[in-house]
């Protein structure tokens, strides 16, 4: 019987593959952490036991499915598919305040030493019992102390998205995918506070015109909000419960529509994942001490300390000015980029006045890396500008977009007479404030504010742009969704005394954009090609300053996402901006 076992035995070790890797030198513990089964560096059998874990291996190796010994012995090492997990440790990296990489202790670089773990040759041999787990906080205490900290304060602080490094692409079991469906949820929108829109759709309706009677109608009865108007029709948001009544609507006035997005929540859930928009030939794509990547929409904390790490990087050619404070005491940043040229026009860009904008703030601190990348590049026409980017506008509620509300558009200013929270930052400058277009109900999304530049967002823009009103050549505000370069006016049918001009650019600019990546941008005024944008941005520009160029960049795309574009557009998007940027900066040659 001593015989049979011996060769069972060793015929059940030979075909693990990798238990010898698992069990000691001696045979003597290691053999107990297997159930008794032991193999010395000869090879040979050293000690089994007759009673024990070693009958219970030879009885489930005769008959495997018969019941044998603790449910936890089911997890067997006969099966040579069996993954191990021996020595497996989850990881946690605290950020400093600064928001600067924590080092190994070893003084290891850990993007390189996940770069080495994940491309090593002997990856599957020597980590098949390891497992990474690494999720990146600031501004949180010490491991012990976490356990006094909520949900959502988890969750407000979460620089980085959940990273797997393992023997096996755990990634492609959806329940375990950082991108799943389930892991954003838990991740980003877990808190019974959130807004859901399950069910809610995306509708082209194929009008151009919203003040025809039955298009109101439509949009009054059964529309939550209007999204946008295009040269393709007018994007409607309809309500879950209003769907089937919405139908029979069109098929009684006869208007032809389309669904864009067939259930808003699984686009808004598209719009957290990552995607690989790495590129050899973009080096800017890729830098050394930076948490953005452009391979996903970033907290607002990343992209201030991106800015940051363009000033330590370039401290000859960049600057940092704080204009403002917002309502939840959030700086409002400006990066400067100039080579001291005294006689240099001076170019203003702003993105994310919408705050559920996302596409427009990644556009614009892609360009910031390309524009920096190509500096020493004399063919960009861009060296002799001095460039000032505001590359979220509406900090507080892009960060309100993050974890609760993600279609929110305004600010988070608080209107105590009603409850209701934001202004419409597009809406709230002082030219035809008020008018139309707007919204004096606070609880509605096109509310102007109590009064002209009533927001820290606005006053602090306003004061910064008439402060460099002498040598501001341009002012460009990038925003989403449409497709379109626009120039004033937003509110009436005017022309300005440079319409000539602003059209000719901007056309020049569409053609570039469609030698670039064939797309297609309408050219005309804001009123002409959008919905009246009375007290916006650029209307004020031009009014109270009346630079040479006055522009408002509505980037992708014409309605198939909206303000819900997943983020492999992002790069696509940013060199669309750096272009549009390089056609204005060729101007004042």
């Amino acid at each position: 019987m001593d015989g049979l076992l011996a060769i069972l035995v060793m015929s059940v070790v030979g075909a693990s593959g990798t238990l010898n890797s698992q069990l000691g030198a001696t045979g003597t513990a290691g053999a107990a952490s297997v159930g008794g089964a032991g193999v010395g560096p000869s090879g040979t059998l050293t000690r089994i036991p007759f009673f024990g874990a070693g009958v219970r291996q030879l009885l489930r190796y005769i008959r495997p499915q018969a019941p044998y010994g603790r449910t936890s012995d089911y997890r067997s090492q006969l099966n040579e598919n069996y993954v191990h997990y021996y020595g497996a440790q989850l990881w946690k990296l605290n950020f400093n305040a600064t928001r600067k990489r924590t080092e190994l202790p070893l003084g290891t670089d850990f993007s390189k030493f996940a770069e080495q773990y994940a491309t090593s040759k002997n990856l599957a041999s020597k980590t098949q019992s390891q497992l990474l787990l690494w999720r990146s906080i600031t501004g949180l205490p010490s491991l012990p102390a976490l356990w006094s900290v909520n949900t959502s304060d988890l969750y407000e602080t979460t620089l980085e998205s959940l990273q797997w490094l393992s023997p096996t692409d755990l990634r492609r079991f959806d329940f375990l995918s950082p991108g799943s469906t389930y892991q954003i949820n838990r991740r980003y929108r877990s808190d019974a506070s959130v807004r859901r829109y399950y069910g809610h759709q995306l509708w082209k309706v194929h009008e151009t015109k919203l003040n025809q009677p039955a298009v109101k109608a439509f949009w009054r009865h059964f529309g939550s909000e209007v999204w946008n108007i295009n040269q393709d029709g007018i994007d409607i948001l309809i309500n879950q419960k209003n769907k089937a009544a919405a139908r029979q609507f069109m098929e009684k006035v006869g208007f032809s529509y389309n669904v864009m997005i067939e259930d808003i929540e699984l686009a808004i859930d598209e719009t957290y994942m990552e995607v690989n928009n790495s590129n050899p030939a973009m080096p800017w794509l890729e830098r050394k001490g930076a948490l953005l990547d452009w391979q996903r929409y970033h907290d607002y904390g990343d992209i201030q300390q991106f800015l940051q790490h363009m000033l330590e990087t370039y401290p000859d050619l960049t600057e940092i000015i704080q204009i403002g404070l917002t309502n939840n005491k959030r700086p409002l940043e400006v990066l400067r980029i100039s080579n001291g040229d005294p006689e240099n026009f001076a170019v203003f860009v702003d993105a994310g006045l919408q705050a559920r904008d996302w596409l427009s703030p990644a556009a614009l601190t892609y360009t910031i890396s390309k524009l920096m990348s190509l500096w020493d590049n004399k063919e960009t026409h861009m060296q002799h500008i001095d460039w000032y980017f505001l590359s979220v506008s509406n900090p507080d509620g892009y960060q309100y977009t993050r974890i609760t509300d993600r279609l929110w558009s305004k600010n988070r200013r608080y209107d105590s007479d009603t409850g209701c929270y934001g202004v419409n930052l597009d809406r709230n400058f002082e030219y035809s404030w008020g008018e139309a277009g707007s919204s004096t109900n606070p609880c509605k999304n096109l509310y102007s504010g109590i009064k002209t530049f009533s927001e820290p967002e606005t006053r602090a823009m306003r004061n910064f742009l008439l402060s460099i009103r002498k040598v501001l050549g341009a002012y460009v505000s990038l925003g989403g969704y449409g497709q379109a370069i626009t120039y004033p006016w937003g509110d009436d049918e005017f022309v300005t005394d440079n319409q000539r001009e602003l059209h000719k650019v901007a056309y020049r600019a569409a053609l570039n954009l469609r030698r670039l990546n064939q797309a297609e941008y309408s050219v005309g005024s804001s009123y002409r090609l959008k919905l009246a944008r009375a007290g916006n941005s650029a209307d004020w520009v031009q009014d109270a300053i009346a630079p040479r160029f006055v522009y408002n960049v509505f980037l992708k795309d014409q309605g198939r996402y909206g303000y819900l574009m997943p983020p492999h557009y992002i790069v696509e998007s940013g060199e669309e901006a750096f272009d549009f940027l390089q056609t204005i900066a060729q101007q004042f040659d």
